[in-house]
């Protein structure tokens, strides 16, 4: 997984396709990712149905792991009432969410509750 991360961190356009044309506003406001710290690239930047596809998951889901109630939550970017996510976060997510689960220790069944009369 790691591999993959950094091959598409690395990645860069072929030299003969056309570079398109910067967004102006970028040179005064640069998006920052507050995960990493680093500029988000606009093409990173999803939707809600778009991270369910990409994720093979149901819609409801990553909606759920949005909400603040969750244990852990999907980092996201919030625009008022619209949810966007930068793919690069989300793949941190997910590989710091799949480290946790590894590293946590088995707990035993709870047993069960002494009637009390």
């Amino acid at each position: 997984m790691r591999d993959l991360l950094d091959r598409a961190l690395a990645w860069r356009p072929p030299a003969d396709q056309k570079p398109k044309k910067a967004d102006p506003t970028t040179k005064y406001y640069p998006v920052l990712n507050p995960f990493t710290a680093e500029t988000i690239n606009p093409n990173d930047i999803l939707t809600p149905e778009e991270v369910a596809a990409r994720l093979k998951v149901p819609e409801s889901w990553v909606y759920e792991k949005t909400r603040a109630r969750c244990r852990n939550p999907m980092p996201c970017l919030r625009l008022g009432r619209y949810i966007r996510f930068d793919w690069n976060a989300v793949i941190t997510w997910l590989t710091a969410a799949s480290t946790q689960e590894q590293n946590a220790a088995r707990t035993s069944l709870p047993s069960k509750r002494k009637l009390v009369r």
